[in-house]
């Protein structure tokens, strides 16, 4: 789970510059870190590429903080896994 959450705030960092202390599980991607619907996009591009997944499009348009990537990424890593 520390790997997928560092993964999330290395990517929300990268695309938006906020600081990784700053991005907490309950943040919510639009209202407490700012991110338009594009740039969250981005940072779930960004995440199913470091996990070598792919999330499904209902599930994304779901996905609206930290703690929500970070369950989503836990379920498609132990279905990849079974």
């Amino acid at each position: 789970v520390e790997r997928i959450r560092d993964t999330v705030r290395d990517s929300v960092n990268r695309i938006t510059g906020i600081p990784k202390t700053d991005i907490h599980d309950e943040s919510s991607f639009m209202e407490d870190l700012g991110l338009d619907s594009l740039s969250a996009l981005e940072v779930m591009v960004d995440v199913e590429y470091a996990f070598k997944i792919k999330v499904a499009e209902e599930r994304l348009q779901a996905i609206q903080t930290v703690r929500d990537t970070i369950t989503v990424v836990q379920e498609y890593l132990a279905a990849k896994s079974a």
